[in-house]
């Protein structure tokens, strides 16, 4: 796999800016920080495999691109849901892990996988 380091920097910029945005919607609730770094986590760990990942073989980097892209709207979805109706921490904290766990076993196999 290879790593573009200036679609890498906006990608980052991006989550950043999107957490912020998050948390500004949340500000004034009682986990509002949590908020925002757990927002930062799954955005970033979204946003850099659809963007800045390259693998040697083109299906492999599609199946990435597209797992990824899945995710990180589900994690929009989700961190705003969340901010806007309040940040319950049993559930937001057990929501999104499970969910980012699950992104990172199935990007895992598929980078592994040399057959798709």
């Amino acid at each position: 796999m290879k790593v573009n380091v200036s679609l890498t920097i906006i990608s980052v910029l991006l989550a950043l800016l999107l957490a912020y945005w998050t948390y500004n919607i949340a500000q004034g609730q009682e986990n509002d920080k949590v908020c925002g770094v757990c927002s930062v986590v799954c955005f970033l760990g979204t946003l850099v495999p659809m963007f800045a990942i390259k693998h040697e073989s083109g299906r492999i980097t599609t199946n990435i691109r597209v797992l990824s892209l899945v995710f990180f709207l589900l994690f929009v979805v989700s961190h705003f849901c969340f901010a806007n109706f309040g940040v319950r921490m049993p559930y937001y904290v057990i929501v999104n892990s499970i969910a980012f766990l699950i992104f990172l076993i199935i990007f895992y196999w598929i980078g592994k996988n040399k057959h798709l």
